[in-house]
């Protein structure tokens, strides 16, 4: 009888103590797993998409806000349309350059780099390096305006993951039977839903049509 006690005694402790070991056990995973989700959160992912960061972080790195709003494939046009405009600001102000050290050198009666050709004289210079210093001047409003239209995009961008773009967002007519009080009678009408940033429709009832 002694041992018969003693065993139920040593089972019922061991039991307790295996309970204990799975509730630290689930604790434990329970509070590494708040302690995961609370650091996945971070400036980047907190209330996205939120457009004001896509358009700071592509005014501070062009292209940054597209790849917040998770538009990897814009990021190369973005750099390909920069690096066009550059392109063109250095075509343009090298030719104005060579063109300005050349009527300069013109106009005091020495040679030049167009010495002898259809381009050797003052006006056909002048008139040349200033259309290069315009097309210089353009060039820089060029790529101001792609800086400021990326970053435009991509505040745009973001605030438009926000809509519903579903197929179905038009209004949806029916057929209501309705009753009227007091006697309950029948009466059959329209029923218009519209639905409304995809939370229950808005059912608006046009009754009296037919008694």
């Amino acid at each position: 009888m002694k041992k018969t006690l003693i065993t139920f005694v040593a089972f019922f402790a061991l039991q307790a103590v295996l309970s204990a070991q799975q509730a630290d056990t689930t604790t434990a995973a329970v509070a590494a797993d708040t302690f995961i989700a609370v650091k996945k959160q971070n400036w980047f992912n907190k209330d996205y998409p939120n457009p004001k960061k896509a358009g700071i972080l592509s005014l501070a790195l062009p292209g940054a806000g597209q790849l917040y709003n998770k538009r990897w494939w814009k990021v190369p046009l973005v750099y390909g349309a920069i690096g066009g405009m550059v392109y063109t600001i250095d075509y343009n102000q090298s030719r104005y350059r060579r063109l300005r050290t050349a009527l300069d050198l013109k106009r005091q009666g020495e040679e030049h780099e167009f010495s002898g050709t259809a381009l050797d004289n003052t006006t056909t210079l002048r008139t040349l390096r200033d259309q290069y210093d315009k097309n210089t001047q353009l060039s820089y409003v060029g790529l101001f305006l792609v800086y400021t239209l990326q970053a435009m995009e991509a505040f745009v961008d973001a605030h438009l993951k926000t809509f519903d773009v579903e197929d179905d967002l038009g209004f949806n007519l029916k057929p209501q039977l309705d009753y009227v009080a007091p006697l309950g009678q029948p009466t059959l009408g329209l029923g218009l839903s519209i639905p409304l940033n995809k939370p229950t429709p808005v059912l608006t009832r046009y009754s009296g049509l037919g008694r």
